[in-house]
Order: structure tokens, then C-alpha cells, then sequence
């Protein structure tokens, strides 16, 4: 059986509503992959599977912190998911298993002097200028 991670360590957000109505469909379509939904400690009882091949483990990785990048990473390896999708761009930069990334708004890239479009460069290679 296959096993997909999914971070949604930004559940309970704005932006975590992508996350929810995406596991809605999921769970409706997908009854052979084994899904892992990682969730910020506080949200551990927000999001409930209904569906038996999908599973909630927390993730208490603070963003853009040096725990995700190396504890976040560590708990990836160990996980070992055929594929994790990062709903967000805060993630291992490291991380060398298969993963796929949602970018909800690229307007970091071309902001002067945020602390994250350095981050973002990392993720996403971009010619500038």
C-alpha cells in the first residue's frame, strides 16, 4: 500500500482551508493509499478522518525554525512516506524523499527585504531581474 504524508501543520488557519476541503475530497476518492495528516499539537482534535486508511500524527515543528529543519526532517525520514505533500513552503530544505509543494502566493519572491524570500529562493530556484 502506498503512504502519503500529508503536512497540514496550517489546518487550523486561513490558508488551512485548502488543507481541510483537500482531505474532504480525499477521503471521499481515495480508499487504497495510507494517509498520514500531520498536525500542529493544537489541532491534534480540530481534524477527524472518517476514513479508515487516512491517520492524524502530530507535528510540532515550529516554521521556518531550525527544529523543522532538522526535527521535521528527522520525523519525515522515520515516517517514510512514499510521497509527502507540504501544503505550505516551510518545510526541510533538506528533505530528499519525494514530496510535492503548494505555493499559495509567490509575492515573496519579489519582496525587498523580507526574511523569508531568501527561504523562498531555496525552495523555488527563480531567475531575478
Amino acid at each position: 500500500m502506498r503512504h502519503i504524508a500529508i503536512d497540514a501543520r496550517i489546518l487550523n488557519t486561513s490558508t488551512g482551508t485548502y488543507a481541510e476541503r483537500l482531505l474532504h475530497y480525499l477521503q471521499q476518492i481515495d480508499k487504497t493509499t495510507k494517509y498520514t495528516v500531520l498536525v500542529r499539537a493544537k489541532d491534534k482534535d480540530f481534524w477527524k478522518p472518517t476514513a479508515s486508511n487516512f491517520s492524524v500524527k502530530v507535528a510540532e515543528f515550529d516554521n521556518y525554525s531550525l527544529a523543522e529543519q532538522i526535527g521535521f526532517k528527522i520525523f519525515l525520514d522515520q515516517l517514510s512516506p512514499d510521497l509527502v505533500h507540504f501544503m505550505m513552503p516551510q518545510q526541510p530544505i533538506f528533505y530528499k524523499g519525494a514530496h510535492v509543494t503548494t505555493f499559495h502566493d509567490l509575492t515573496l519572491l519579489r519582496t525587498y527585504n523580507s526574511d523569508k524570500k531568501h527561504y523562498y529562493e531555496l525552495i523555488i530556484p527563480t531567475k531575478t531581474g
